[in-house]
């Protein structure tokens, strides 16, 4: 007789890495990765928290801008290194 299955608890995601996630994919988008600047908004269902933390982290980011533009949103531009 097989043994019963073990059930595994599956972590949730944070929602800093919800947000993370979303970000992450504005970022890799061709036309983002093609002119290396994105626009991102903090969605209403984002903290503030996790919005300041995010800018923050950004920020320690040596290739990359932050521009704060009019509609409260972020403009990232970035820079490529040749290594």
């Amino acid at each position: 007789m097989a043994k019963p299955a073990k059930k595994t608890a599956v972590r949730q995601p944070s929602s800093y890495e919800l947000m993370g996630a979303r970000i992450q994919k504005l970022i890799n988008s061709p036309k983002a990765q093609q002119a290396r600047d994105v626009t991102v908004h903090r969605l209403p269902d984002e903290s503030e928290a996790d919005w300041s933390r995010f800018l923050d982290e950004v920020a320690e980011s040596e290739n990359v801008k932050i521009s704060h533009i009019e509609s409260g949103g972020i403009r990232l531009t970035w820079t490529v290194t040749a290594e």
